[in-house]
């Protein structure tokens, strides 16, 4: 790139020797911090060409140091939603470091490039502007453009000139790295061997509930892990007053007229007579399940049975002026339903309220009108078209109980709410909640309101009643003293009154008190164990067949995907290093050991397929950028590392230098926030510049700026 490299090969090589020498005693202790950090922020001011740290004769003033932290803090600002950015000394105490750390590496580029006589050039800087300004307007416009995007020629050539530096340095440090052509071939195969695969995934989490624990269990954990249970913050009890939403809707009382006015028997239809057409997604057989050119195909199959499905709808519909088809004609004709196939698609009467599963296209048909014909629904390897041939409308007297029982649903939350402000009201007056709670069940005739109470919790331990509501814990510990009573709050199915019934403070609890916490912890524990012992069981299985046998056997997870790259997780194995025993596998091979995930899932894994990549011309076409990418990715590695292992040097012998007096006056003087600087539009490091401009900038002064 740079032709007067071609001349300093023999200082490159022996600068790459030192270096390498140096980066290894060196790694260990170059991220240590500047010491001083922003000490003395209330004294004085400066002014912006104040010094603020050097890097050799490289300066870094207080303009560089305010502009950056300005720009730095609207960005977060603007990331945040906020309207208005924090001031310069609190964003100095929140960033300063990262961006004084950003200041100096920009001013050892420049020492570096100085040192090894890489520095840019006048015409280099001059043929990159008229890069970056094309066409050139000419000098007035250039700095009329400037101008208007708030930055000065000499600032904005400046920045240029560091950024060509950085090409520079870069590109001769990096010169003599080279790429091992195997890691190119890897990376090409990683991306573009497609693997088949089955696995299991034995959960502790999942598991914890089949672990059997006897209280000599339980006892003999807690004996052994005491600390783990010692309570180290205040607790209290709670006693509250809870109103039932339910029940306060079962306390109104809703006449027949009322329920009338709700009675719509087309919308409350509950059994209807319903015709079905089928049709079959086939599935592939054995040999083609192994295949992974059927595999590809199964997708196209099934949407050819979609559209066929479609088109039995517009027939049975009637489309393009066409009368619709007589459907029981076209059952017997299309339908693979071999129980209705011949009996036109006749199912009979379905009736609502039997169960089924969510997904069962029957569910739709309720709310279908009379000779109505549904869409394609599919469910598993199934197309269905339905057609509702018949319905039952029902009376009032049928539907009465659903219509009370809705009605008392929804009038239900509004009599709680008027139940439980009554309730707080005269609880905080009297204290007593038993008293409370029978004058209210007294007046409305029904259990609407119950009294409550809760074990001993810390603040943020999750309890079981009433609703497991993070507001009502936290509304306990507000209370002041026992015997206060807070705000009604809603919980699950209703309403809470919380009473401070009582504290305890930090204390070493007996196993009585923490018996629940115990068990649990038992249980997760063995748990561990048990998703580990019956991974390994599963791990027997010889064929991905049996794999899934054996995890269903035991109630695990079982997934499959039928086309992953080495870059995709399976499952739970997110990471590469996790995933590397299923790409040495044979297909119809399973994980000899299972493999355990960061989450503690064990899983085992099966291959059942794999395409390799085509190591031919698809891998030749692409050889050239994958070769770049690694090879820039290596290369910034290199050059960011050689960065720090420089910095921390120049650090250690006195070259690089922080005046704190100078930074705390020069954030200080800065007051409250001030606009951003604009951020001129650089060329890219080591490319082209970028053809967006800067909105009016121009015209190459009449000298460039040079080096301080």
């Amino acid at each position: 790139m740079l032709k007067f490299l071609s001349g300093r090969k023999r200082s490159r090589n022996a600068l790459l020797l030192v270096f390498v020498g140096v980066m290894a005693l060196s790694l260990v202790g170059f991220f240590s911090a500047w010491s001083g950090g922003a000490a003395g922020l209330l004294r004085g001011a400066g002014g912006n060409d104040t010094v603020v740290a050097k890097v050799g004769s490289y300066e870094v003033t207080a303009k560089e140091l305010k502009d950056q932290l300005t720009y730095f803090g609207q960005q977060v600002a603007q990331g945040q939603g906020k309207t208005k950015q924090d001031d310069l000394p609190t964003l100095y105490g929140l960033y300063g470091p990262q961006v004084l750390d950003s200041l100096i590496r920009q001013k050892l580029i420049l020492y570096e490039a100085e040192r090894l006589s890489l520095d840019a050039t006048d015409s280099e800087v001059e043929s990159r502007l008229k890069q970056a300004f094309s066409p050139w307007p000419g000098p007035e416009q250039y700095r009329l453009r400037l101008q208007q995007a708030g930055i000065t020629p000499a600032t904005f050539e400046g920045q240029i000139r560091a950024s060509i530096a950085q090409e520079h340095l870069r590109s001769f440090i990096t010169a003599a790295i080279e790429l091992d052509p195997k890691l190119v071939e890897d990376e090409y195969r990683r991306n573009n061997t497609s693997y088949a695969v089955r696995w299991a995934e034995a959960d502790p989490e999942k598991l914890r509930d089949k672990v059997q624990v006897t209280e000599a269990d339980s006892r003999a954990y807690f004996e052994a892990h005491k600390s783990d249970f010692r309570i180290n913050t205040e607790q209290r009890r709670a006693h509250y007053i809870f109103v039932d939403q339910s029940k306060a809707g079962e306390a109104i009382q809703v006449s027949d007229d009322e329920l009338k006015q709700d009675f719509d028997p087309d919308r409350m239809v509950k059994q209807v007579r319903v015709s079905k057409i089928v049709l079959n997604v086939p599935k592939p057989t054995p040999d083609e399940a192994k295949n992974q050119n059927a595999a590809d195909k199964k997708p196209d199959i099934e949407d050819e049975i979609r559209k066929k499905a479609q088109d039995i709808v517009q027939r049975a519909q009637g489309a393009g002026g066409k009368p619709g088809e007589d459907f029981a004609k076209l059952a017997r004709e299309l339908s693979e339903d071999s129980s209705t196939k011949n009996k036109g698609g006749d199912i009979g009467w379905v009736n609502k309220n039997e169960k089924r599963d969510t997904d069962d296209p029957l569910n739709r048909v309720f709310n279908m009108q009379k000779d109505e014909v549904s869409q394609p629904i599919k469910k598993g390897d199934q197309y269905y078209v339905l057609k509702v041939t018949d319905r039952k409308l029902p009376t009032f007297g049928e539907v009465r109980d659903d219509l009370l029982k809705a009605a008392r649903a929804r009038k239900g939350y509004s009599k709680a709410v008027e139940i439980a402000t009554e309730a707080e009201q005269n609880f905080k007056e009297s204290k007593n909640a038993e008293h409370v709670v029978a004058d209210l069940n007294k007046k409305h005739g029904a259990q609407v309101a119950s009294v409550k109470d809760t074990p001993f919790f810390s603040e943020g331990d999750p309890l079981p009643e009433p609703g497991g509501a993070s507001e009502f814990e936290s509304a306990v510990f507000e209370l002041q003293n026992p015997g206060d009573v807070g705000d009604r709050m809603n919980v699950d199915k209703g309403f809470a009154i919380p009473q401070y019934a009582e504290k305890r403070d930090p204390h070493d609890p007996s196993f009585e008190e923490v018996k629940d916490k115990v068990d649990m912890a038992y249980r997760s524990d063995k748990a561990k164990d048990l998703a580990l012992e019956r991974a390994k069981e599963v791990a027997k299985a010889r064929t991905p067949d049996e794999l899934k046998q054996l995890a269903a056997s035991m109630g695990l997870k079982i997934d499959e995907r039928p086309a992953l790259t080495g870059t995709d997780s399976i499952g739970p194995l997110t990471s590469e290093v996790s995933r590397a025993p299923v790409y040495k596998l044979n297909p119809g091979e399973v994980t000899k050991e299972p493999i355990k995930a960061d989450n503690n899932v064990y899983v085992v894994v099966a291959l059942t397929n794999r395409k390799d990549a085509d190591m031919g011309e698809p891998f030749q076409k692409e050889r050239k950028s994958i070769e770049q990418r690694l090879l820039d990715e290596k290369r910034n590695i290199f050059f960011s590392t050689y960065l720090a292992v420089t910095e921390k040097q120049l650090k250690d012998g006195g070259k690089i230098k922080l005046y704190d007096d100078a930074i705390a006056t020069a954030v200080q003087s800065a007051g409250g926030s001030s606009p951003a600087p604009s951020q001129p539009q650089l060329p890219a490091p080591g490319g082209r510049a970028p053809r967006r401009r800067p909105s009016g900038a121009q015209g190459l002064p009449g000298t460039l700026p040079g080096r301080r």
